[in-house]
């Protein structure tokens, strides 16, 4: 099957960054969009990125368009601006994680201008996005997953098709229940070994022997052994935004959903406090309380 080489990247940053150097490496064109962000994108550029100054023309000169950005609500503007120049039958692949309805409108849109919105939000971090074993959760029609899957072999090593556009966002939410959820506990059963005067060194050696065994776990504990608390290299704000979404889906009435509501109150108390930027493995930071 023969697929567009033009990608137009919107979203070069922690782990745009190295997808589209792994485009690139794989002899896609890809064209990213200016921002103030100059390391990036200098960075990009030197490695045979071409960079173009406004969605206008990003959307002209590019036959296939991947979304890598904060929110659903900077994905609707960014769409917005995009559409009027789009040619018809553009894919655009959104690997944003997103709101699960705010997917289903970008898709009811995209089809009423003869476009193909499709989403694959991605598993994984700024490490994986360099060494192109991210997963992607794709949600779109049956025919279209061959297309995805080959413009994004060169960035992820497992790509599964969930089911329609919603599914992809879905499974997304519940991936990330499951992350953020795990590296919460982790935070707080170091505060609680702290409080209790139990040695963080011997806690983790012998927790990372039982069923407490996570990656979560690998990357927090040593880090904090040793006085630094960025071992988890996510933000309180994005932290913030997924589990808004998560709540927002989650059936306040199940357990999940109450553990959900439980997360929100925690992390909107660190944002409130002005911590939106610091990492959520800051919170064990004793400056961090």
């Amino acid at each position: 099957m023969k697929i567009s080489k033009s990608i137009g990247f919107v979203g070069a940053g922690i782990m745009g960054t190295g997808m589209v150097n792994n485009l690139l490496l794989n002899d896609f064109k890809v064209n990213v969009l200016a921002h103030r962000n100059r390391d990036p994108i200098d960075i990009l550029v030197s490695r045979g990125a071409r960079e173009l100054t406004c969605l206008k023309d990003i959307a002209r000169q590019s036959d296939t368009l991947i979304l890598c950005l904060p929110n659903s609500k900077t994905v609707a503007a960014v769409l917005g601006k995009l559409f009027p120049y789009l040619k018809s039958n553009t894919l655009i692949i959104d690997c944003t994680t997103n709101n699960v309805e705010a997917v289903k409108k970008f898709h009811t849109d995209a089809v009423c201008r003869g476009l193909r919105y499709t989403e694959a939000p991605l598993t994984g971090g700024k490490l994986q996005a360099e060494t192109a074993s991210l997963g992607a959760i794709v949600g779109c029609e049956p025919e279209q997953f061959i297309e995805i899957k080959m413009t994004l072999e060169p960035c992820c090593h497992t790509i599964e098709r969930f089911g329609d556009v919603g599914a992809g966002a879905t499974a997304k939410l519940i991936s990330n229940f499951l992350a953020i959820g795990t590296a919460t506990l982790v935070v707080e059963a170091m505060k609680a070994a702290r409080d209790c005067a139990v040695d963080w060194e011997k806690f983790y050696k012998l927790a990372s022997q039982g069923s407490g065994h996570s990656m979560s776990l690998d990357r927090i504990a040593p880090k904090a052994i040793n006085g630094d608390y960025d071992g988890y290299v996510f933000s309180i704000a994005n932290t913030l935004k997924d589990v808004s979404y998560i709540n927002e889906f989650f059936n306040a009435d199940k357990d999940y959903g109450k553990l959900a509501q439980l997360f929100l109150d925690i992390y909107q108390s660190s944002y409130t406090d002005g911590k939106g930027d610091k990492l959520l493995s800051n919170r064990l930071d004793p400056a961090h309380t």
